[in-house]
């Protein structure tokens, strides 16, 4: 078998050290800034340069995450980063944005550039077109079979990383509004705050629906050998040094066995990986998918379940279990039942006939409650040592960078408005006025019936379309472009390998246009036009106007977008289109053509913002009709509120005033 690298998480110093001792191949860790895991301890510029030059002394490759959209003020910024990146000499950036591809190409050739996993690479397509762009690895979508790993890295021409450990995210990474639109702290910036675990209720029950438990692939490693992966991936850089150890331990000995005893080392493994101090585990859709994804009883990381409480006084508590319990363990208690938890420490402990007898420094403590071990004690001293043997020294670091400056984009013909509708059922075409363009939303179960579509140019392709799928959409493509007015909105990066140059593209909304640098990319490979993000807020798109961009950008200014898109079986309790809430946050949760999505409860509304955006120049507006059943009411209330007869209440407006963070 070919060697394949341990790729491990790194967001603090000590995991970075715990993941060089545990015998990591390389480790990917992020700046103060432009990474998606923007609330890890992550490392200053002249920490990074220190550190990379003490992996680089063990043979360890280092990985810079810039894996965040940029929005047009920060470019300055990024640039600047990515100056110390270059000057650190990691190995390879992970990069999320266009914008930063399109800089890094052009200004730091010397840095190698790797797709990440927020950028949806989830067919072959994807990995062909990222070659194509400049990208040496793609880090695949977590949603993908072993089947459909295998055909990707057969086919394509760069590099193939996996994840094979660690948490899973509800929806597909890079395709997700829901934290941002709850509280303006986007996921696709690094700040995602978790809406997925909550506990979640509906009709008369609750849970944390939403919430999966942790990937886990250590038995298929050898599979992942021979379909010709790089890189063994392991998610967790807000995970403490402890778990980093472990599971870089672990992948590592699986890494290195053979055929003749890899069930021996996946024994050895699995009693390490068994305890991470992490969720329940799952292989997702590598083999099948799942009918158990979700533990609705319970979401927290609760660790390593020691046993239950036997009796506790004062604080006191007495415990029978397998496992050993030092003096310095973490430990937490928990009521799954009431969704209640203790972290606790230990002043004392003793065992006597099989049983312990625990101090602690809480009386909250009662018989019957679970004991989660979430550290071993003893792992300090050992990472302290570890940590003795770095020479780290303390130093300004500064580095030169290319001045970066804005593109220059033509001016757009004309200041005419224009006017578009999206819709996915075609009863919706008989309540939309001759002057608005409509726009048709390709799925699957459409096809056939958008390739006999009359007087409709407009078609958008979905964010994520299968492997197996791909014939079925080339070939409608290839029917629908046959009408040389024919427009596609596309919305990933794989979607340009659908056409030929002669067909006339536009970026949709998941296609991020969050500066310059981006649009200039996409404007290159035959782009001729953008959607704003639903997303995006007010001061950027004025910012993006500025640049030069307002002429070509497509404002949304009513409907529900998709929060969330997901390749995972629903539980059984939820049904096809289901209101889910949790506190003052309400959405519905629509399950279509095996994807479930999850939409606000209200449409978005911005009408009363239109006259706001011509100021900057824009002039192209939509309306999203998709997910609605044509309703000739509610049609005739949207248009008259377009143009300005009938004022609309618009509570929800996303990101439009407050800050997008």
């Amino acid at each position: 078998m070919e060697k394949i690298e341990i790729l491990a998480p790194a967001g603090s110093k000590e995991s970075f050290i715990s993941a060089v001792e545990a015998g990591a191949d390389a480790v990917y860790c992020g700046l103060n800034g432009f990474s998606a895991r923007a609330k890890a301890e992550n490392f200053t510029p002249a920490e990074f340069n220190n550190y990379v030059n003490y992996a680089h002394s063990k043979n360890v490759k280092v990985y810079a995450a810039f894996n965040t959209l940029v929005k047009q003020s920060e470019l300055k910024e990024a640039a600047k980063n990515l100056g110390f990146i270059a000057a650190a000499k990691a190995d390879a950036v992970i990069v999320q944005d266009l914008g930063i591809l399109n800089i890094m190409r052009k200004h730091f050739p010397q840095l190698k550039i790797h797709a990440s996993t927020q950028m949806t690479i989830h067919n072959s397509y994807g990995a062909l077109e990222a070659g194509k762009a400049g990208f040496k690895r793609a880090v695949l979508a977590r949603e993908l079979s072993l089947r459909e790993i295998e055909t990707i890295a057969a086919k394509s021409n760069i590099e193939i990383e996996v994840f094979v450990h660690g948490a899973l995210c509800f929806c597909v990474s890079g395709i997700c509004l829901m934290s941002s639109f709850i509280g303006g702290y986007s996921g696709n910036r690094g700040l995602c705050a978790q809406p997925c675990r909550r506990k979640w209720k509906f009709k008369n029950k609750d849970g944390f629906y939403l919430s999966p438990k942790d990937l886990e692939l250590a038995s298929f490693i050898p599979e992942l050998k021979k379909a010709g992966v790089t890189s063994l991936k392991i998610e967790g850089r807000m995970k403490n040094p402890q778990y980093v150890y472990k599971t870089v331990k672990a992948y590592k000995m699986l890494a290195c066995a053979d055929n003749n005893n890899f069930r021996e080392v996946l024994e050895e493994a699995s009693k390490t990986l068994s305890q991470d101090f992490a969720r329940k585990k799952t292989a997702f859709n590598f083999n099948k998918a799942p009918e158990d994804i979700f533990e609705p009883a319970m979401s927290k990381q609760l660790g390593v379940n020691l046993g239950k409480i036997l009796s506790a006084e004062n604080g006191i508590i007495t415990l029978k279990t397998d496992f050993n319990i030092n003096r310095n363990d973490a430990l937490k208690a928990a009521d799954v039942s009431k969704d209640v938890y203790f972290k606790f420490n230990i002043l004392k402990a003793g065992k006597a006939g099989g049983v312990y007898t625990i101090e602690t420094d809480c009386c909250f403590l009662k018989s019957g409650m679970e004991i989660f071990k979430t550290s071993d004690g003893d792992f300090g001293a050992f990472l302290k040592e570890a940590a003795g043997k770095v020479k780290i020294e303390k130093l300004n670091f500064t580095a030169n960078h290319n001045e970066v400056k804005d593109p220059v984009f033509k001016k757009t013909a004309g200041d005419g408005e224009e006017s578009f509708v999206r819709i996915d059922d075609t009863g919706w075409s008989r309540e939309i006025p001759r002057n608005f363009n409509i726009i048709f939303s390709l799925n699957k179960d459409n096809l056939n019936a958008a390739e006999n579509l009359k007087n409709i140019n407009f078609f958008e392709l979905p964010p994520y379309i299968e492997e197996d799928e791909l014939p079925l959409f080339q070939k409608a493509v290839n029917n629908i472009s046959k009408n040389a007015k024919a427009v596609f909105f596309i919305n990933n990066i794989s979607h340009f390998r659908f056409f030929d140059g002669k067909t006339k593209l536009l970026a949709g909304q998941f296609l991020y246009c969050a500066n310059s640098f981006s649009a200039g990319f996409l404007f290159e490979k035959g782009i001729s036009g953008f959607v704003f993000s639903w997303e995006d807020d007010f001061k950027n798109i004025a910012e993006l106007s500025k640049a030069g961009l307002g002429g070509y950008g497509i404002f949304y200014l009513s409907g529900f977008p998709a929060l969330a898109v997901s390749k995972m079986k629903m539980h059984k309790d939820l049904s096809r289109d289901e209101l889910i809430d949790c506190a003052k946050d309400s959405f519905r949760l629509v399950q279509r053509n095996g994807t479930a999505f999850v939409l606000p409860q209200y449409p978005v509304m911005l009408f009363n913002k239109k006259q706001q955006l011509k100021k900057i120049k824009i002039n192209k507006f939509a309306i999203d009709l998709s997910f609605m059943k044509p309703d000739k009411n509610y049609a005739a209330v949207l248009f008259d509120a377009y143009y300005g007869k009938r004022p609309l209440h618009n509570e929800y407006e996303f990101n439009f005033e407050r800050e997008l963070k």
